[in-house]
């Protein structure tokens, strides 16, 4: 009985996978059908500008120009610019220097003569830019005007006496602060503050976006912005239960070695991050991976990672690192990689060009200590609720050591500020979903290339490269 049992739950499993896989490639397949015709190109500017063109159906169309934000991309606009299209206007996203698929590095002052170069070359009656895109667009305003604007939780930038007549401003309820604050004052502009949304609310919401065609002049009865939501949500449930499915729970096995109480791990997790902050006050090791602001981040991720490996080596805790064990974590990140690309790909950009490539290896190389440390010690500690109490506590000490470190000791930094709260969340889901893997593999060193691979991949498809 117990034989029919496994064989049962073996096939059940496997069918839940199938279906998974099955329901995925469905929801890949309407996202295709529901996507306006589009094609990628690059530009002729200097350096050269990546692009999304889509076309209008209509006869005649006006055409957008849509610029991303800062540690942003032409993909992350692309629900906003599918609905552009749905509504009959001719619409081109492009990637500033330095971000998504663009070879060069970034800085504020080319970024601004690229937007130019590009103007003069597309001619577009309407420009959109959403927080650094926007701020962009209103040092431009001081010698080109568009037929209409929209600023899209534009960051401060100087205004130097412009109106902005046939401009469309938007706020969000929990905005950048800089942004809720300076957003109102822009002379002239009608202001749209919208309620409970987020930096980044107009570019996803369908109410949101609904309105802001509706001020463009566009068609809102063709937006297809709901439906597109709803198959990505069907893409991300299918995927998660795939991923359950094909990795099976495992009961714990006993603990290898000495158990280490939750109070020790946070005295560690302190201690590295004290000595990460000093340390990066004179140097930041990873300075030469050249990406923007993230390069502090990545440095302490690593010393902090060196530092806590040291502590198990002072123990004789330190956990074989096997060929079979590597190989186990490489084809699990994998996995979760193919799938994320395939889903977040509508989402934002997720792939790996140029330089892209080796900054994916050096990152999964300098996170691998700090998450070797983790799954060696922090799921030894306690069980069930109390073990995901060290996770969200830990991930939390580390993204609080980074802030005070950006802000008190190292403020070229501090734009990493900004953005904490977001890499936290990624933490907090990474190591969660961590946790899953590792009571497959049941082998801290699987598990720990596993994470490391998987945030190698997501930091250099985000990063802005310099």
């Amino acid at each position: 009985m117990s034989a029919l049992t496994t064989l049962l739950r073996f096939r059940l499993r496997y069918l839940i996978a199938l279906a998974a896989a099955l329901l995925f490639a469905v929801g890949s397949q309407r996202m295709t059908a529901l996507q306006p015709q589009h094609q990628k190109g690059v530009l002729q500017t200097q350096p050269p500008t990546p692009y999304i063109h889509y076309p209008s159906t209509a006869s005649v169309a006006q055409r957008i120009l849509v610029i991303h934000g800062l540690d942003s991309n032409k993909e992350y606009m692309q629900i906003f610019c599918s609905a552009l299209a749905d509504a009959g206007f001719e619409v081109y996203a492009i990637d500033l220097p330095g971000h998504g698929d663009s070879q060069a590095g970034f800085n504020g002052i080319l970024a601004g003569d690229v937007i130019e170069q590009v103007v003069s070359l597309l001619k577009p009656d309407i420009a959109i830019g959403h927080s650094m895109g926007a701020s962009l667009l209103i040092d431009l305003s001081h010698h080109i005007r568009f037929k209409k604007t929209v600023l899209i939780s534009p960051g401060t930038t100087a205004v130097n006496g412009l109106t902005f007549e046939n401009t469309l401003v938007t706020a969000e309820t929990f905005d950048i602060p800089a942004v809720s604050w300076f957003a109102p004052r822009l002379d002239g502009a009608d202001l749209r503050q919208f309620t409970w949304g987020t930096h980044s609310s107009a570019l996803f919401k369908p109410d949101q976006i609904r309105e802001i065609v509706s001020w463009l002049g566009g068609d809102t009865s063709r937006l297809r912005t709901d439906q597109r939501l709803r198959w990505l949500d069907v893409m991300t449930a299918a995927a998660i239960v795939l991923g359950i499915a094909l990795l099976p729970y495992r009961p714990p096995q006993a603990a290898v070695g000495a158990a280490f109480s939750t109070k020790d791990v946070f005295l560690w997790y302190i201690a590295a991050g004290a000595i990460s902050v000093i340390v990066l006050r004179f140097i930041v090791p990873l300075r030469w991976i050249g990406l923007f602001a993230m390069d502090y981040m990545i440095s302490f991720l690593f010393i902090a990672g060196i530092v806590l490996m040291a502590v198990l080596a002072a123990k004789k805790q330190v956990p074989a690192v096997t060929l079979t064990a590597v190989i186990k974590g490489v084809v699990i990140a994998a996995l979760v990689i193919l799938l994320a690309v395939l889903a977040g790909g509508y989402l934002t950009h997720m792939t790996l060009s140029g330089g892209r490539w080796w900054r994916f290896i050096v990152i999964a190389i300098a996170s691998f200590p700090l998450f070797l440390f983790d799954e060696t010690v922090t799921r030894e500690t306690e069980k069930g609720w109390n073990n995901a109490g060290v996770g969200i506590l830990t991930r939390t000490l580390i993204a609080a050591c980074i802030a005070t470190g950006a802000l008190v000791l190292s403020r070229e930094s501090a734009f990493l500020v900004l953005l904490l709260l977001l890499f936290l969340l990624f933490w907090l889901m990474l190591w969660f979903t961590t946790a899953f893997v590792a009571r497959h593999v049941r082998n801290p060193v699987a598990a720990a290339v596993f994470a490391a691979l998987v945030q190698g991949w997501m930091f250099a498809a985000w990063f802005v490269i310099v």
